[in-house]
């Protein structure tokens, strides 16, 4: 029996490029050789799509562009012919793909633009569709989904970009509503990144026109102090829900650049069994809810008086062997290979049968 040719894409125009050489190389190492080959396509920092015929190791490295073998690449837009189309020496030859691993991580990607290409080509692929992408990656409408649902997040405000020559006065307002510390971010930008802090009203002023000049709004939101709890939730119809891990940070400061940096995992998270019932009972209304397929990390905070509150919904979580993601379904016995494996049947499967228009 033939194999099963799966392609990854991975790269972009983001700031999150290197998140996604590493989810890209993580899985060529990992996926199961005797049912799969791959084929790997990259898009350079500038948007060059490139088929990519090397090794791991260069993806890692972030020389995979300069090989010598890389030749422009599309994805082919008639789903009656679900494949790639290699452009070299002037000629194009088309190459059947059988399903697509994503991993974009931030805008261009994450944000539902890559699931709305995939879309059209009648390929299946990893991860939810462009609305339920889309509405996950930006946080304001995050939070007015889950706050309209009934469902509790940080004390947040929302700024616009038209709105800078109000900026003095909308950011006494925002000192006055919310409490110290108070984290800026841009609405649209990945979950691990541009993300800062402001204790005094110049500088949260700062980090607005900051944040403001990378995206056309931001979120302004209260700290939340409490445990920092993640759920892994894979699947379509039928969802696998892991039980619930724990970030333990470790800083002097509360500095998001060494947050990220120095943390260890829990798996399982040391808490009580209710408690994690409840976790796991919400991670999958919030699932369902937002609208996400294929996989996704919910993140909580579980704060000292009993409240759960949603953090974020990353509908394309990292992938690595040391990613969370990763640890919370090997805790629900899923190794790394069978969890790629996993991953691309069920888009298969999902997406057998279903039409284009």
């Amino acid at each position: 029996m033939s194999k099963i040719r799966a392609a990854i894409i991975f790269g972009g125009v983001s700031n999150e490029y290197e998140t996604s050489l590493l989810a890209a190389a993580s899985i060529m190492d990992n996926i199961d050789t005797e049912e799969y080959e791959t084929v790997c396509i990259g898009i350079t920092r500038k948007g060059r799509w490139l088929y990519y015929p090397g090794t791991s190791e260069d993806i890692l490295n972030d020389t995979w562009s300069e090989n010598p073998d890389c030749t422009p690449v599309v994805i082919s837009p008639d789903p009656n012919r679900n494949g790639i189309i290699k452009i070299e020496d002037g000629e194009a030859s088309f190459f059947r793909v059988d399903v697509i691993f994503p991993v974009l991580y931030g805008k261009n990607g994450e944000d539902g633009t890559i699931a709305g290409l995939l879309r059209i080509t009648g390929i299946p692929y990893v991860g939810s569709d462009l609305m339920a992408s889309a509405a996950c990656m930006d946080k304001t409408y995050t939070r007015m989904v889950l706050g309209y649902n009934g469902f509790k997040t940080s004390n947040w405000r929302m700024m616009f970009r038209n709105e800078l020559s109000q900026l003095d006065a909308r950011c006494r307002k925002y000192c006055e509503e919310l409490q110290y510390p108070i984290i800026v971010k841009p609405a649209n930008f990945g979950s691990s990144k541009n993300l800062d802090t402001a204790n005094d009203l110049d500088t949260l002023k700062y980090r607005v026109k900051i944040a403001l000049a990378q995206d056309e709004k931001v979120v302004i939101e209260e700290f939340v102090e409490g445990k920092e709890i993640q759920v892994a939730v894979i699947g379509y119809d039928t969802l696998t829900v892991s039980e619930p891990g724990e970030v333990i940070i470790t800083k002097d400061d509360f500095d998001f650049n060494s947050m990220f940096s120095r943390h260890e995992y829990i798996v399982p998270a040391g808490i009580d069994p209710d408690v994690s019932a409840q976790i796991k009972e919400t991670a999958e209304k919030v699932y369902r809810l937002m609208g996400c397929s294929g996989m996704a990390r919910i993140d909580f905070y579980y704060n000292d008086a009993g409240e759960l509150i949603i953090s974020q919904i990353n509908p394309v979580p990292e992938i690595s062997p040391d990613s969370m993601f990763v640890k919370l379904m090997q805790n629900e016995g899923y190794d790394f290979t069978e969890l790629i494996s996993l991953l691309l049947i069920q888009a298969i499967d999902d997406y057998d049968g279903k039409s284009v228009g």
